[in-house]
């Protein structure tokens, strides 16, 4: 009988899901359209910038039954609207709609992204989302949350941590060294780590990071991206009758293969190296199996010299990544710059 009741169950919360789904549908659909409505109107001389205010009292005297339209309500309706507008906008767009001429691909973009993808996420996640300063961030935050089902609070974490900008920065700078990781592999891997989460002090022992990591074990996953599959801390291998520890273990689903994670509170030193080479070489033989993929290895330190980092890993065999990580947010304007910088330099060598 467990087993039928627990069917039934199944069949509830299915039910549940759908409906929640569907309200959402039609909630973002409906904040989209009045947006757009009250937006053509201004656009068109048709309404001033206080008929805003005006509506919103109208709707709250006439209809107080209707929550959620208050004269901020609209007003992020229509920036909801005008935001992703950014995504098929050109110069001519304003100029047509001025005309009230109907653009067919204009009109099916339009219904392509909100029907396909704006719908698949609530309305306080694009309310983070609008806080994003390009088409480009916008649209990788917003796939991210699509693909990895984040929760507001995990999405205003990810803004908050420029996820977007460094992960574009380690695509052109992480220094990855190993035949086993293939070019698109390796930016599931990252250069740098930001753990705010952790509140350690600027002083802190590879021990009490490690612990609070594990501590914070969701935040820390969250971080490393998706697809890893946390196997424990501590992870013993023994070699030759001796007991080596791994400080963290992972196993990541996309790549099939162990992630072995070495914690350095110092700068990079080359003699890091050989350690974890050793464990790599201690996984691939006694815990990974015949199916999974060269076990790869992940070097956190404080911070790294490029040229050093360069020279120690030339002639490293093992799939490995040095990474930097901070206990800190780190400054967006900064991270903006980096990128202008990288972009300007690419241009040139074009």
């Amino acid at each position: 009988m467990t087993e039928q009741f627990t069917e039934i169950v199944t069949l509830i919360k299915r039910s549940q899901y759908n409906t929640q789904k569907n309200v959402n549908i039609e909630m973002i659909n409906l904040y989209w359209q009045v947006g757009e409505y009250i937006h053509k109107k201004i656009t068109n001389a048709s309404w001033g910038e206080g008929m805003i205010q005006e509506l919103a009292y109208y709707i709250a005297k006439m209809h107080p039954e209707l929550k959620g339209f208050k004269h901020r309500g609209l007003y992020k309706m229509v920036r909801f609207y005008t935001f992703y507008l950014s995504y098929v906008e050109n110069s001519s767009i304003k100029v047509l709609e001025k005309q009230q001429e109907i653009v067919p691909s204009l009109m099916a973009q339009f219904t392509d992204i909100r029907n396909t993808i704006l719908v698949q996420v609530t309305w306080t996640h694009h309310l983070a989302l609008m806080t994003t300063k390009s088409r480009e961030e916008c649209e990788f935050y917003l796939r991210l949350c699509v693909q990895e089902n984040y929760s507001v609070r995990e999405l205003e974490r990810q803004i908050k941590s420029c996820l977007y900008e460094r992960v574009k920065l380690g695509e052109h700078q992480s220094p990855v060294s190993g035949t086993n990781i293939k070019g698109d592999e390796s930016i599931l891997f990252r250069d740098k780590y930001v753990f705010e989460f952790l509140n350690l002090p600027e002083n802190h022992s590879e021990k009490d990071l490690q612990h609070a990591l594990i501590s914070k074990i969701k935040d820390f996953i969250l971080e490393l991206g998706d697809g890893f599959i946390f196997i424990g801390e501590e992870y013993r291998v023994t070699v030759g009758g001796t007991d080596f520890y791994i400080d963290l273990l992972f196993f990541h689903r996309d790549l099939q293969c162990l992630v072995a994670f070495e914690l350095k509170t110092t700068d990079f030193m080359p003699e890091y190296l050989g350690k974890l080479n050793f464990y790599l070489e201690a996984l691939d033989r006694k815990v990974k199996r015949k199916h999974e993929r060269p076990s790869v290895g992940i070097l956190l330190c404080r911070d790294q010299n490029k040229e050093v980092v360069e020279y120690a890993m030339n002639r490293n065999l093992s799939p490995t990544i040095i990474s930097e990580y901070q206990t800190f947010l780190p400054d967006k304007k900064i991270l903006e710059q980096k990128m202008h910088e990288l972009f300007e330099q690419s241009a040139e060598k074009q």
